[in-house]
């Protein structure tokens, strides 16, 4: 597993559309539904406008009320970065994140093993409200020279 680098960055505002959901990490891998809703966004991605790149964010926002579980539901959104929010599809939603410092660690391998810097992450970073992916391809994730930006909020 090659070493971890953080770098710290800015970033303005992400206005993101697509879906959200809470359930539990158990749940989550159980089921693939975050798999699934990044590739019906992806499949849907010419009905968002304003659509700004063509990678997908997700977005974890942890419950803070009492220690965080693998069975703890907290909220998922997986999105399209835009430049405005309107237009947005009825069956989607929207998310907006605030500007901040952020820590960027990148995940380097596929996606199935990304666990590992997960650990890197919390046994370095402790627990946040949030985390936030940035997939450029979705369709490469499980090859070994993937990539995966992962940002948390910078103390």
């Amino acid at each position: 597993m090659p070493a971890h680098q953080a770098e710290f960055i800015e970033k303005d505002e992400i206005k993101l559309v697509g879906f959200s959901i809470t359930e539990s990490l158990n749940h989550v891998l159980e089921s693939r539904i975050v798999g699934k809703l990044r590739e019906t966004l992806a499949e849907r991605k010419a009905d968002i406008k304003h659509r700004k790149e063509a990678g997908i964010y997700l977005i974890q926002i942890y419950n803070q009320e009492g220690q965080w579980t693998h069975d703890t539901p907290f909220q998922h959104v997986v999105g399209f970065e835009v430049s405005a929010l309107d237009e947005i599809p009825t069956d989607m939603t929207t998310f907006i994140l605030p500007p901040g410092r952020f820590v960027r660690i990148v995940h380097h391998g596929a996606e199935s093993e990304i666990g590992h810097t997960y650990d890197y992450i919390n046994n370095t970073y402790g627990e946040r409200p949030i985390d936030i992916e940035y997939w450029n391809d979705i369709y490469s994730l499980e090859q070994t020279d993937s990539q995966i930006d992962i940002l948390i909020p910078a103390k």
